[in-house]
């Protein structure tokens, strides 16, 4: 009787632990903590926004390289020791109209812009390129539509080369481009990110380098080209404090000794360029320690304080210089044309005698 007691108090034993194994099997597997399901969030959030030179626009396709907003959103991460969220909003041959009327109309930029801690905007050479483009069908009296500037550049010099009267032509056209436009679609971007972004945000802007500078164009057409984009820059520049960013001067660096065959598109070494530029006019260090004490805050205040004020007062002798160099290009420019009229004038009397 014992035993029998006994078999049956070990099978329900049994049946009780295989019972408890089956519930188990079925119950879903619980996490050990909340933090250890919770996955790493980034604690820095940058956006890139601009045209083929933050896209990385290689013109060999068996050549990749790495934009400079990819590593300045690298730099951020080692110098902070965090996560970054990198947002970027970037395509080839975008223009400050396409910026605004795509990317800056989307809710998801808008959104991504009103969270991100650093913010970077390179635009506007493909306003001038497009027109030099237009210009050239034009006075070439060319149908087909140029792909790239280069196309156009190339035509534009066979044609001045064939027949130098249409240098005149092209130098009036291309003076005569109203840039008004270039300004308003630039006011109109850089005042709905400035609306859009943080009061805390850091914001950069590249100006405008020239893409031509390396071609082999008649120095009257090179002049005028680089004071397009002189007047463009100034531009730039001129709104910085309403809108709060810096401004990184490209034309006057040394990135046209670093473009790629096409002669237009930075190559690694030119993106590397405006990397460090960029990151100059920035304040990496974003994250701070938890706890600052009230005299390291203060510190802190007063360097910041000086750092403003010398940006400020950096920001105003760059326009100064801009100003001046203006002048001086305009002067330039006059003295270029005289000497391009007497050339005409020349020609077309050496013209005149062959025809006696």
């Amino acid at each position: 009787m014992k035993q029998f007691s006994y078999r049956r108090s070990l099978q329900s034993i049994l049946s009780f632990l295989l019972t408890l194994l089956l519930l188990l099997s079925i119950l879903p597997v619980l996490p050990i903590s909340a933090e250890e399901e919770k996955q790493e969030e980034p604690a820095i959030c940058y956006a890139a926004l601009g045209d083929s030179i933050p896209n990385g626009y290689s013109a060999d396709s068996a050549l990749q390289l790495e934009n400079y907003p990819a590593l300045l959103a690298e730099d951020l991460g080692v110098i902070n020791q965090v996560p970054v969220q990198f947002l970027q909003y970037t395509k080839n041959g975008l223009t400050t109209t396409k910026l605004n009327t795509t990317f800056l109309a989307q809710p998801e930029v808008q959104e991504s812009l009103g969270k991100s801690d650093v913010i970077t905007l390179t635009i506007g050479a493909n306003d001038l390129m497009n027109e030099f483009k237009k210009v050239s069908r034009e006075i070439l009296g060319n149908e087909t539509a140029f792909h790239t500037a280069d196309e156009a550049m190339q035509a534009l010099q066979q044609g001045i080369s064939d027949n130098p009267l249409l240098l005149v032509d092209v130098v009036g056209a291309i003076t005569g481009w109203d840039y008004d436009s270039f300004e308003e679609q630039w006011l109109l971007a850089v005042s709905s990110i400035h609306t859009l972004r943080k009061t805390d945000s850091q914001m950069v802007v590249t100006t405008i380098y020239n893409p031509v500078e390396k071609a082999e164009l008649p120095g009257t057409l090179n002049a005028v080209i680089k004071s397009l984009i002189t007047k463009m820059n100034e531009i730039i520049y001129d709104h910085a404090e309403e809108y709060d960013y810096q401004v990184v001067d490209l034309l006057n660096s040394d990135i046209a000794a670093h473009t790629q065959s096409d002669g237009l598109h930075p190559d690694q070494q030119g993106q590397e360029l405006i990397r460090n530029l960029v990151e100059s006019a920035l304040d990496m260090q974003i994250m701070q320690a938890a706890e600052i004490s009230e005299q390291e805050q203060s510190e802190a205040a007063a360097l910041a304080k000086e750092r403003i004020a010398a940006e400020q007062k950096a920001a105003e002798e760059k326009l100064r210089q801009a100003r001046q160099k203006r002048i001086l290009q305009i002067s330039l420019l006059m003295s270029a044309g005289l000497m391009l009229c007497l050339s005409i004038a020349v020609i077309i009397r050496k013209k005149n005698a062959r025809k006696r």
